[in-house]
């Protein structure tokens, strides 16, 4: 059974076969079970007022500063469209980069055998929560 991180580091149109996930696939597996629980609970909460402020001064700078463009949707001129620029795009790679070189070190404490064991035991919760990748 394969789940998104074996999918992530292997083979088809989300790949990113330049990144060398090594021994970060535990810890990977330990981040998006988190962002997991996190959405679940996050659905089951109203966005408040305030929120769409806080929103839309955010969305306001990262356009500012050229990390993302926003246009009006072609068939819906109330939708504005949000894409990431290609300097958003590197920021993204060198924030991805950071995060991998943060997970090596913490695999380096862990022996071979501990990574592998971890990394089934997460890749089964995953898969329960999310189903196997497709």
């Amino acid at each position: 059974m394969l789940d998104f991180i074996d999918r992530f580091g292997g083979e088809g149109p989300r790949s990113r076969p330049e990144i060398d996930l090594g021994g970060a696939a535990g810890l990977l597996r330990v981040m998006r079970l988190a962002a997991f629980l996190e959405r679940e609970l996050a659905a089951s909460c109203a966005v408040k007022p305030g929120q769409f402020q806080v929103l839309t001064a955010v969305l306001d700078r990262l356009e500012e500063e050229g990390l993302i463009r926003r246009a009006i949707d072609s068939e819906d001129r109330r939708t504005r469209r949000i894409t990431i620029t290609e300097k958003g795009r590197s920021l993204i790679d060198r924030a991805l980069g950071q995060r991998m070189a943060q997970h090596r070190a913490l695999n380096a404490v862990l022996t071979l055998e501990e990574r592998e064991a971890l990394s089934d035991i997460l890749r089964k919760l995953l898969i329960a929560v999310e189903g196997e990748a497709a």
